[in-house]
């Protein structure tokens, strides 16, 4: 799979070199916004705290995600987005069984990502998008905060997730005349990215079963190159402008 994935990489950024190189129509951006993402587990979750087992409730977490793109056209409304992006991902879980032995746990993912995207434009400068996502797992940690202590344990859990991840992205957004706009899209996981063994710290609170990632990402982006024209009032077209 790792094998699979840096040769996939390889392919997008050779074919990006490529266009760039031999299409002036082949425009390059960057973009930067906020990753809110889950983990989806298959079991209950459980973990040991101070020698207790408690359940655990996953909850939504708020991290960066940025990177770049090319928007490579195919024809006149439909075109192919590439992107290489860094995502903060993972998810917040808090123990739920009433326990006096509670605390909070913060599932730290690092990922980098490579979206392959089809965006069809719609008028008006709007635009959806859909495609596979590859994700190669740079960091993997936790850290767990007891009720009433100001200390923080940290666990280093990179051996308990495979190292890749594969996910299905759908979207939306707007570029304005001035190429500046924003998009908004869900990035579902359809592979267990668990390695199936518990981590070397045995204490760690390491999800059970099959997990899978589900991510919202907000995102504002530039694109250089030409600006988009303004659509005219009759048409609503989006013809570039010189």
């Amino acid at each position: 799979m790792l094998i699979r994935f840096k040769r996939f990489s390889s392919f997008i950024v050779m074919a990006g070199i490529f266009c760039t190189a031999g299409n002036a129509q082949v425009k390059f951006g960057v973009k930067t916004g906020l990753s809110i993402s889950e983990i989806l587990t298959s079991n209950q979750q459980t973990a040991i705290i101070n020698g207790r087992s408690q359940s655990i409730r996953n909850f939504p977490k708020t991290g960066f995600a940025g990177g770049v793109f090319f928007s490579i056209p195919l024809t006149s409304k439909l075109s192919l987005q590439p992107e290489l992006t860094y995502a903060n991902q993972g998810a917040k879980g808090n123990f739920s069984n009433n326990s006096l032995n509670s605390a909070s746990e913060t599932y730290k993912l690092d990922f980098l990502n490579i979206p392959l995207l089809l965006q069809y434009r719609l008028p008006l400068g709007f635009f959806v998008e859909t495609g596979p996502q590859w994700g190669l797992l740079l960091k993997a940690r936790i850290r767990e905060d007891l009720t009433g202590s100001t200390i923080s344990r940290y666990y280093h859990v990179k051996d308990s997730y495979k190292s890749t991840d594969f996910g299905w992205v759908a979207g939306a957004g707007y570029i304005s005349p001035v190429n500046i706009g924003f998009d908004i899209r869900y990035t579902l996981g359809l592979s267990d990215f668990s390695n199936g063994s518990s981590s070397k710290m045995s204490e760690a609170p390491i999800q059970n079963g099959s997990i899978k990632n589900s991510v919202v990402q907000i995102s504002l982006f530039y694109l250089f190159g030409k600006t988009r024209a303004r659509p005219a009032a009759n048409d609503g077209s989006t013809e570039e402008g010189n």
